[in-house]
């Protein structure tokens, strides 16, 4: 039985200092039985099971499992133990502790991690095919100005512009928790012009208090992590009565 665990690389970023961002390498040829997830709770199991194609359910299972070992760590206790439940925007966060803010994401052979005692954070990452026409979605994705901007490039460069634009803007609805409802496209941030995002234009009410940046991904992966400005404490107090 294949019995290697998903051990979170850590990955360098130049955003705050509190944020922790991991990458986790799927091995596709691990059994969900493996020893590896263990630690994965009865429903996070019957998830994964339901998953038609293997490869998607070791992306689940694979992050899922070096979640829980990362925040046991942190909240020294066992990663079984570890309890996730979801908010009114089906966000997950942990049960018992508002410790830490998280979020995953995974594509091909990759999963990210961002975790944060500080803040909000969001994070996605995202296989390119440069057979993808990204036209398809464009208008679900882009907003016209980014659009036109992608088409006067290069054909070889429209691909990676797109999925640069899709993961910077994943990653910031994912902060926020919302925003998705009304289409990525109210958000712009091309053209790139380094590896801080840039909102330009107007800026919806709901992002004026995050940041993000792109981040240095695997070949063939666009990647980006995002988060908030305001500390979770200072939110709670915000929203307090």
């Amino acid at each position: 039985m294949h019995s290697i665990d998903p051990v979170p690389v850590p990955l360098p970023h130049d955003g705050p200092p509190d944020i922790a961002l991991w990458r986790i390498d799927i091995d596709f040829t691990a059994s969900l039985d493996a020893p590896a997830f263990a630690s994965l709770s009865e429903d996070e199991r019957t998830r994964a099971h339901h998953f038609r194609r293997h490869e998607d359910a070791l992306r689940f299972a694979s992050v899922r499992a070096a979640l829980r070992d990362e925040l046991a760590r942190r909240l020294d206790i066992a990663a079984r133990a570890v309890r996730f439940a979801l908010d009114a925007n089906h966000r997950p966060h942990l049960a018992d502790s508002d410790r830490f803010d998280f979020n995953v994401s995974h594509a091909g052979a990759h999963g990210l991690i961002a975790m944060s005692p500080v803040r909000r954070v969001g994070v996605d990452i995202e296989q390119r095919s440069d057979k993808f026409d990204w036209r398809s979605i464009a208008a679900l994705t882009l907003g016209e100005e980014e659009a036109a901007w992608i088409a006067r490039l290069d054909a070889g460069q429209q691909s990676a512009a797109f999925y640069d634009a899709w993961v910077a803007k994943e990653a910031l609805v994912k902060t926020t928790g919302v925003g998705l409802t009304r289409g990525l496209q109210h958000l712009r941030v091309l053209p790139r012009e380094s590896t801080g995002v840039t909102l330009r234009e107007q800026i919806p009410a709901d992002m004026r208090g995050v940041a993000a940046r792109w981040l240095a991904a695997p070949d063939a992966y666009a990647a980006c992590v995002a988060w908030s400005l305001t500390t979770l404490r200072q939110a709670q107090t915000d929203s307090a009565p």
